[in-house]
């Protein structure tokens, strides 16, 4: 078995323990540790092979990386904050979906990958769940 597929996991624990303590910050944590460990995967795949697709799927979890940055900002209640938390968690959604069928069609990515990204793809609508029924709790900035 790949040794990368336990680093792949931490952010992944770090993304679930976010999800139970409803602690964005660790939510986030964890998608942009993931975003940048396929980012430079990838890159490193592209340098090697140039072959295109490695870029594409290089952009899009940098992509996710950046959407993920993690702050310190507290979920006040407004309809912009949860506008923007709803877009960002269904572009996550759509990453990781994208995920899915990146790792079936490469046969180097051990299968245990689908899995990752099949979590890092329900933890979204966790998020989205809880902040569209307003079980977020609210704090002061």
């Amino acid at each position: 078995m790949d040794p990368m597929i336990f680093v792949a996991a931490i952010p992944v624990l770090i993304s679930l323990y976010g999800v139970i303590q409803r602690k964005r910050f660790f939510f986030l944590l964890g998608y942009f540790l993931y975003g940048i460990l396929v980012f430079g995967a990838e890159m490193q795949k592209f340098s090697a092979t140039e072959e295109f697709s490695h870029l594409l799927v290089a952009g899009l979890w940098g992509l996710q990386a950046i959407l993920a940055l993690p702050n310190k900002l507290n979920y006040d209640g407004s309809k912009v904050f949860k506008s923007f938390a709803m877009k960002t968690f269904a572009s996550l959604f759509v990453i990781n979906l994208i995920g899915i069928f990146v790792v079936k069609n490469d046969e180097t990515v051990p299968e245990l990958a689908v899995y990752l990204h099949g979590i890092l793809m329900v933890f979204p609508l966790i998020g989205f769940y809880l902040m569209s029924t307003n079980k977020i709790p609210i704090k002061e900035n």
